[in-house]
């Protein structure tokens, strides 16, 4: 089943910098996100890679090709943290020991694969986790972020109740 044309992912694909079978994996990783529901489009990444990303309710997703593997990338942040704290100075405070304390947690509880980082934009906790999946496997991509990305608000959630213990 494919759906409308995505213009964007097209006029990326179009570089040259990408082979032929690279073009032709990051569409069927495209569609394979698509047929699951989600909208789906390329992009280049903060590191100038190209990805195929997804934003949805439960967080986001980018999926690029690497060393002959799909890397998947979730990512969530829980914004305005401590927002609800009426003292401007206590505000302050609280989120300057939550950048102190964050990378502890990420050190000493998360799994090799995941991450976490206080965001300034959101004022906010921001996590991620990282898979590998084999290229045989690009149908699979769009169930596998499907049922992976409700984990993201778990680990958001873990993370959150160490900087309130």
């Amino acid at each position: 089943m494919h759906d409308q044309p995505n213009l964007r992912l097209d006029r990326y694909l179009a570089d040259d910098r990408l082979t032929a079978e690279q073009k032709a994996l990051l569409a069927n990783a495209r569609q394979s996100l698509a047929d699951e529901g989600f909208y789906a489009y390329g992009m280049l990444d903060d590191q100038q890679r190209w990805v195929v990303a997804v934003d949805d309710e439960q967080g986001q997703a980018d999926v690029r090709l690497e060393d002959d593997e799909f890397v998947i990338e979730l990512r969530g942040v829980s914004p305005g943290l401590f927002s609800e704290e009426e003292s401007e100075w206590r505000r302050r405070a609280l989120e300057r020991l939550a950048r102190r304390v964050i990378p502890n947690v990420a050190r000493g509880m998360l799994e090799a694969n995941e991450s976490a980082s206080w965001s300034e934009a959101d004022e906010g906790v921001a996590v991620g986790m990282t898979y590998r999946i084999p290229i045989a496997n690009a149908g699979q991509i769009g169930p596998f972020v499907r049922e992976a990305l409700p984990a993201i608000d778990d680990l958001v959630t873990q993370v959150e109740s160490q900087l309130r213990s």
